[in-house]
């Protein structure tokens, strides 16, 4: 694709319909969903990826297992293109003119001697050459005005984590536990302890696997933050059941109990970020409101990090692992494993990037107020 003047070109990526999820096999205990714009050019446009766009996504053009066209769906995507040096109003216009947003972040360490939108950018987020999707906001750091101006300031990582605790739990596990348990402390209810989760539709790489990988990224990203984060597990091979991963947290007093999935869903053009979050029965009352407002801003930072479909939040009282926790607790479903785009996006590490990036930033919302 030839790129335009202002360096940089719109492009489609082809969703392709996919595999089946069963109830309780992954999507933590419980499926979301939402759905892809459709266009039937999907496959053409797909050509028109640049190659080094086409490699991340995992795509072959002449596999023969690629879909038929008529069974695609498109989403536009946007490759970034660099503004750092440049103004503010000519970033805007440059960003702007293809379909991305803009979001202005004022370091108050720097202080200008330029006022408004003459101000040079510093540095952006996403980086040059990242494929977000269409309407995606671009962050772009600039320094104070002198006169203390308007500002759009973002939590200092630092402050806000330093001496909090955070539970990670990477979803399920490499084999699950069909046994069952109580749902919740002294219930009759019970579900199986563990399952094993979903399993990508394209790449075939397991929940636990995707959920693993993105949990010890922001475990990384946290701990620079100073928050000291407890991990349920940083392997496959385990055996921990839901109510024991609550328990960990518990023991650990965390500030907050973080439950790290992807989805899936017998629809395979639903796609989005979902969190979920404990819905108010006879064990979670105490940490309901808390739960939500940590779900609120995680779910707003990651939709705002990777462009992705924002399905909102949901309440849930029938997950084990939100029953037994007696702190505040979140269970994040990053994307939709049987969703063809989004299974290949969730297996990149730049997209893992973006998932915890945004992520992190939520968390260190939420521990800062």
């Amino acid at each position: 694709m030839t790129v335009t003047a202002v360096g940089l070109a719109a492009i489609t990526t082809a969703a392709a319909l996919g595999a089946i999820k069963t109830s309780g096999t992954g999507g933590g205990e419980g499926d979301r969903g939402g759905i892809f714009g459709r266009n039937q050019a999907a496959r053409a446009s797909l050509q028109l990826l640049p190659d080094r766009i086409r490699t991340e996504l995992g795509d072959s053009s002449d596999s023969s297992e690629a879909p038929a066209a008529a069974e695609v769906d498109v989403q536009e995507a946007i490759e970034v293109p660099d503004v750092v040096g440049k103004s503010i109003a000519e970033a805007k216009a440059l960003l702007e003119a293809v379909g991305l947003g803009v979001e202005l972040i004022e370091d108050r360490n720097r202080e200008s001697d330029i006022q408004g939108d003459d101000r040079s950018v510093i540095a952006q987020n996403p980086e040059e050459g990242a494929v977000v999707r269409a309407g995606a906001k671009i962050g772009l750091t600039v320094a104070a005005e002198p006169d203390g101006g308007r500002t759009v300031t973002r939590t200092r990582a630092g402050d806000a984590g330093s001496g909090s605790t955070v539970v990670i739990d990477p979803g399920h596990q490499s084999r699950g536990d069909p046994t069952h348990e109580p749902i919740g402390p002294g219930a009759t209810e019970t579900k199986p302890r563990v399952t094993g989760g979903t399993t990508g539709v394209s790449t075939r790489v397991p929940e636990y696997e995707v959920a693993l990988q993105i949990s010890m990224n922001l475990k990384t990203r946290l701990e620079a933050a100073g928050v000291n984060v407890i991990m349920t597990r940083t392997t496959n091979d385990v055996n921990i059941s839901n109510s024991e991963r609550a328990l960990m947290a518990n023991e650990a007093r965390a500030d907050l109990f973080v439950r790290v999935h992807a989805d899936g869903s017998t629809d395979s053009t639903r796609c989005g970020i979902a969190t979920l979050y404990p819905g108010e029965n006879r064990w979670t009352t105490p940490i309901v409101a808390r739960s939500k407002r940590a779900a609120t801003l995680v779910q707003e930072s990651m939709v705002a990090a990777t462009g992705a479909t924002d399905l909102g939040i949901t309440a849930r009282t029938d997950l084990s692992g939100f029953n037994w926790s007696k702190v505040p607790a979140i269970l994040v479903e990053c994307g939709f494993l049987t969703n063809s785009v989004e299974d290949k996006l969730l297996s990149s590490p730049h997209y893992q990037d973006k998932l915890a990036e945004g992520m992190t930033a939520g968390i260190i919302r939420y521990l800062g107020e």
